[in-house]
């Protein structure tokens, strides 16, 4: 019985993270270009500010802004190749480096680089679900911005 009652705790734990609760909302939302309005994550006390706050704390003490940067050369990376195409598509090959950074995010989080709460922040994002288009993956890049950008004010 103890087991499970700490169990709960840890699930009353994640829905106060702030984390969580930005998760919740991209989760109501069809896809990305929905989800991140730069009225609900850019401004301070937003989804990206509150993550920013968020990671470099408590149990997100041992993720820092290298594991942040790592990410973001990627994404931006593969957002020089989609704001090429001629049209909003993504190509096959494109949403295919998309979803492999899923892996790598992966790895970090299983070395203690990343913590759980980004980790499914990260997992709720970068999926077929969520990202159809190339807005959507514009969106979720400025998003991610915006994360690294708030995570400066508070890792210094």
């Amino acid at each position: 019985m103890p087991v499970q009652k700490g169990g709960n705790n840890n699930i009353q734990m994640n829905r106060n993270n702030p984390i969580e609760e930005v998760i919740r909302e991209i989760n109501k939302a069809n896809t990305l270009k929905d989800a991140f309005i730069p009225e609900k994550y850019a401004l301070p006390g937003g989804w990206a500010d509150k993550v920013a706050s968020n990671i470099g704390r408590g149990k997100d003490a041992g993720m820092n802004s290298n594991q942040l940067r790592k990410v973001f050369t990627q994404l931006k990376a593969i957002e020089e190749k989609v704001n090429r195409n001629s049209d909003d598509k993504l190509t096959r090959e494109q949403m295919n480096e998309i979803l492999l950074l899923m892996p790598q995010v992966a790895y970090a989080h299983g070395r203690s680089l990343i913590s759980t709460h980004f980790y499914n922040l990260l997992k709720e994002c970068i999926t077929p679900k969520k990202i159809k288009d190339r807005e959507d993956y514009r969106s979720f890049v400025k998003f991610y911005t915006a994360v690294v950008a708030y995570s400066k004010m508070y890792n210094k």
